[in-house]
């Protein structure tokens, strides 16, 4: 059951990569219409794929960010947007573009032209603090009134990027503020975003880890503090938003599980990536977290991790791999939807 039914929607920042796509396929259909993920394309390749398979594997409400890492969009960046949005009207769905403010003033006039038809857009001003500059609320206030006055509706996205590690009630207090100060612009939504996730398990060498999800905690504690709007929660979930363009695959020499629970992750390393190392560490989660484990009617993912340890399921039919990206993803937002927001 939501905990906060009246706000908008959860934004996942999701990358395009193929056991990422397995991890919404299989959203329950009970959450799906609280989930609003902001799919962010990298490459032409992953273009050319997303108008291919977005389609078959979430016909839903749907943000997509062509920009780059740092929010940057190249001439060649939007072109492909605009072809997708061509797309994506042709095909009548629901799809919202994302831009960063002073791109929509300068996008043009065919970007209005198929921004129109489709069901909104989304602004994502990145900023780098604990506050919201007034410079950066002018350009948020421009961008949602250049696209009021070509007859389209928007909402704003708020991204700290790497969540801070600490903050005072104070912080938290003026963020809010500046948060309630850009709700009063006809954004029909505001979200805050960041993540938490590490940018390397490099520290962890063979065993059990946790880190703490201060994405999480930090929307929590703004949200404590500006109770006069709904303000949405979104996040990287077990991705780093340090992540860039540079290495399009994430996976080490060693298979981890990385396992939401209320305050942190629990990280679970094998010392090795064969078959043999995800089925022990699923084992292991199973039998020796079991009072975290949630069971496989909860999630795809937790599904994978249950079949896994299961000693009479046949070793050929465990997913093993690359499928632990998706179980990742696939519990995060099972847990964040059924249990916090």
């Amino acid at each position: 059951m939501a905990k906060f039914p009246a706000h908008p929607p959860y934004i996942p920042v999701i990358k395009w990569q193929g056991y990422e796509q397995r991890a919404l396929e299989n959203v329950d259909a009970a959450l799906i219409s609280r989930v609003w993920p902001c799919v962010e394309v990298r490459t032409s390749k992953q273009h050319l794929n997303l108008m291919e398979s977005l389609v078959k594997i979430w016909p839903h409400e749907v943000l997509v960010d062509y920009a780059n890492p740092s929010g940057a969009m190249t001439h060649v960046r939007l072109g492909e947007l605009l072809d997708f949005m061509q797309y994506a009207v042709q095909a009548k769905l629901p799809v919202s573009p994302v831009l960063g403010p002073s791109f929509v003033i300068g996008a043009g006039g065919r970007f209005l032209k198929l921004a129109a038809a489709l069901p909104s857009v989304a602004v994502r001003l990145r900023v780098g603090a604990l506050t919201v500059s007034g410079d950066m609320q002018q350009l948020a206030k421009d961008a949602c009134d250049h696209l009021k006055a070509n007859g389209i509706s928007s909402s704003l996205i708020v991204d700290l990027g790497v969540s801070p590690e600490e903050w005072t009630l104070a912080e938290a207090t003026r963020l809010g503020q500046d948060l309630q100060a850009l709700a009063v612009i006809d954004y029909k939504s505001v979200h805050l975003i960041s993540g938490a996730y590490p940018a390397s398990l490099a520290s962890v060498k063979t065993g059990m880890a946790t880190f703490k999800r201060n994405d999480w905690s930090l929307w929590h504690d703004v949200n404590a503090v500006a109770p006069g709007f709904n303000l949405g929660f979104g996040d990287y979930g077990t991705l780093s938003p340090e992540w860039t363009e540079e290495i399009l695959q994430r996976r080490g020499r060693r298979i981890a599980i990385r396992y939401t629970r209320d305050s942190d992750w629990l990280i679970l390393r094998a010392d090795g990536n064969t078959t043999s190392d995800s089925i022990a560490i699923s084992e292991i989660l199973v039998n020796t977290y079991a009072n975290d484990f949630k069971g496989a009617s909860y999630s795809f993912g937790d599904t994978l991790i249950e079949e896994r340890a299961d000693p009479n399921l046949p070793r050929k039919k465990k997913r093993c791999g690359h499928y632990h990206i998706t179980e990742a993803w696939s519990h995060h937002i099972a847990y964040v939807l059924k249990e916090q927001y």
